[in-house]
């Protein structure tokens, strides 16, 4: 067992933080990506987490409060307004039949992440859900700052989530993984069906680093796609170039053929790397081999509200 991998929920302050610990083309778009602070998964106390209430309302909508803040948004829940007219908790027209309530995911851990402009933030998630855990309504983000070793919450959203883009349920980031290193990390999940068979598949984004620290660069990048429908692994390399700090996951379809493929953004102390990969004769093949793909004359990348990218343009010629 690795020195790390012991249980060492070691308390950072009073009460407050937990480490998590588990089992051809230029790089673009520099940007402060250095690995200058120690970042582990953060273990958050039941005290900080986000509570939430959720009310089914007129017109197929589900209104949110945040309990602490008591901020209010709304949300399209027409989607399975099916199942809810069939129920007796809608009629047809929209209007409430029946007072129902939803309820959320507790907010258990932050995930480091470097936003947008290279700061080191820490991300939650909270799936929102109505009827049962198979009723999801939307998605609870909130982004966060360490400091003095204390989680300052700085903003949340709550919207309709692309639900292609929400992490594996069977692996957590940072956990180890097994591929006959000790230091071989699970650094990013999702939960997608990007094998064409209609059936989700767990895609896991591994790589080689010293510890539980995420903030620092892993190298030996690889893919691995545990199928959905037999749990046979594929691990792939991600690319030539294959290192990166606080790497990143996105599920997309870069080439429309309705088989979602997987764009990885990997940060250097110089720049983003790019690679994009899809199901193909059973197995990841290129979308765009990785030295074009870096090639800003060719492509561009569309830049998330976290710092990703969400999908890679072709560029206009000039």
């Amino acid at each position: 067992m690795k020195p790390w991998h012991k249980t060492m929920a070691a308390v950072l302050c009073s009460g407050a933080v937990l480490m998590a610990s588990g089992v051809g083309a230029d790089p673009v778009q520099a940007s402060g990506t250095q690995s200058q602070a120690f970042a582990p998964v953060v273990l958050l106390q039941p005290e900080q987490n986000i509570p939430f209430t959720i009310q089914f309302v007129d017109g197929f909508v589900a209104k949110v409060t945040n309990t602490k803040t008591k901020a209010t948004s709304t949300v399209d829940i027409s989607d399975n307004k099916a199942t809810y007219v069939k129920q007796g908790i809608y009629h047809a027209n929209g209007k409430l039949q029946k007072a129902t309530d939803g309820y959320t995911q507790k907010l258990a851990e932050l995930v480091p992440f470097r936003d947008a402009q290279g700061n080191l933030r820490y991300m939650g998630k909270q799936t929102l859900y109505g009827l049962n855990t198979e009723d999801r309504l939307a998605v609870a983000t909130s982004v966060w700052n360490i400091v003095d070793k204390k989680p300052q919450l700085l903003q949340v959203t709550v919207q309709k989530a692309d639900w292609d883009n929400v992490p594996s349920p069977d692996v957590r980031i940072n956990s180890g993984f097994n591929m006959g290193s000790d230091s071989t990390f699970v650094l990013d999940t999702k939960y997608a069906d990007v094998t064409g068979d209609n059936i989700k598949d767990h895609i896991f984004l591994i790589g080689d680093k010293m510890g539980v620290s995420m903030n620092q660069t892993a190298h030996n990048l690889r893919l691995v796609v545990r199928e959905g429908k037999n749990n046979q692994q594929l691990s792939t390399p991600v690319g030539k170039r294959d290192s990166g700090i606080l790497p990143k996951l996105t599920i997309t379809d870069g080439n429309a053929d309705q088989v979602k493929d997987i764009l990885v953004t990997m940060p250097t102390a110089t720049g983003h790397v790019y690679s994009q990969l899809t199901w193909k004769e059973n197995r990841l093949q290129p979308v765009v081999e990785q030295e074009k793909l870096n090639d800003r004359q060719a492509y561009q990348p569309v830049i998330g509200v976290y710092g990703e990218a969400v999908g890679m343009n072709k560029a206009k010629k000039q």
